[in-house]
């Protein structure tokens, strides 16, 4: 084998899968490779015996939450991804339960927050009180360089910002706003998402901000798209959908902006979406601060669902109980 691991040495780059380790090393040898001092040669061990029933997966997972050497990872059509090791075994490994899956998240909150996993979790967990100053200080931290690039970036901390909106302690407020004026041509869906589903009149400044400086140099490649080339960060319907949630006074105020504004402006991509999206959000959300919007769009509204062709499905209801659950298979991934 020592021609290949000094191919996968030279090559740098941790693959998916390597027929090679999984036809010719036997368990034992594996566990001295996952030993190695390269940490490409330990990630790919690393993968490898996670793909191995002979393996206790769950101890390999919480053994090697410390293994923060970063490794480039082949991430198909991506490119490539540059992660820790430990970020790597727990993006690729799956749980049995989620009681098994809880023990790992309760140790890298608390132990290892320092990783991108701690980060991206947070998404999913419901707000948990012992883990609030955890989840306070990753959403406080600097942004930090190293050699090979951002360690901890602001699409980091944006993660931090909204684990930290969950507790809804006013008090906060200040910092997330803060910490999204500060980058504030950096915001995601995840901060608009914030501010749709944890409003406060704080997070007006931020959307002002928002869509003086950011909103019209939308590209027109939306954060999910595949074209090929870089997206951005969020989609206009993304800042919309947070505005138009806030139903105040200027809210109001800046949406008139836009009623106004965007049919003479000539270099937006895919500019009657957007403005169809404006007008809808507007007339879904009825409020005393959008009443005279809501008559001033009357028209458009009665236009549009003149046009609207199809039909909306119903929810399709799935009787879980009747669906067993194999408890034998890590179905459990740490972010779906």
């Amino acid at each position: 084998m020592q021609s290949h691991l000094t191919e996968i040495v030279s090559t740098g780059i941790v693959s998916y899968f390597d027929s090679s380790l999984k036809n010719m090393l036997a368990d034992n040898e594996l566990l001295q490779l996952s030993r190695s001092e390269h940490p490409v040669l330990r990630a790919t061990a690393f993968r490898e015996m996670l793909e191995r029933k002979s393996f206790n997966h769950f101890d390999i997972i919480m053994n090697h939450l410390d293994d923060t050497a970063t490794v480039a990872t082949d991430a198909g059509e991506f490119g490539i991804w540059r992660r820790k090791v430990s970020d790597d075994i727990l993006q690729e490994a799956g749980w049995k339960t989620q009681e098994a899956k809880n023990k790992t998240i309760d140790k890298v909150l608390t132990k290892h927050n320092y990783l991108r996993s701690a980060y991206l979790i947070l998404l999913e967990i419901e707000p948990q009180e012992k883990y609030y100053p955890f989840i306070k200080d990753m959403a406080s931290r600097p942004r930090r360089l190293s050699y090979d690039g951002w360690e901890l970036d602001f699409d980091d901390i944006e993660y931090a910002l909204y684990g930290l909106a969950k507790f809804k302690k006013k008090d906060d407020v200040k910092i997330i706003k803060n910490r999204m004026m500060q980058r504030v041509w950096e915001l995601s869906d995840i901060s608009f998402r914030l501010m749709k589903e944890y409003p406060d009149t704080a997070y007006l400044d931020v959307l002002q901000t928002y869509h003086h400086r950011q909103l019209y140099q939308f590209s027109g490649n939306t954060p999910d798209g595949f074209s090929g080339v870089i997206a951005d960060r969020a989609a206009p319907e993304d800042f919309i959908q947070a505005l138009v949630i806030q139903k105040n006074d200027k809210s109001a105020k800046q949406l008139d902006t836009m009623l106004t504004y965007l049919p003479k402006y000539t270099c937006m991509p895919d500019k009657q979406n957007i403005l169809k999206e404006v007008i809808m959000e507007i007339w879904e959300h009825p409020c005393p601060a959008y009443a005279s919007l809501r008559e001033k769009i009357k028209p458009k509204v009665e236009e549009i669902n003149k046009r609207q062709i199809g039909f909306t499905l119903g929810p399709i209801e799935i009787e879980s109980s009747k669906i067993p659950i194999d408890t034998t298979k890590e179905n459990i991934r740490w972010y779906p």
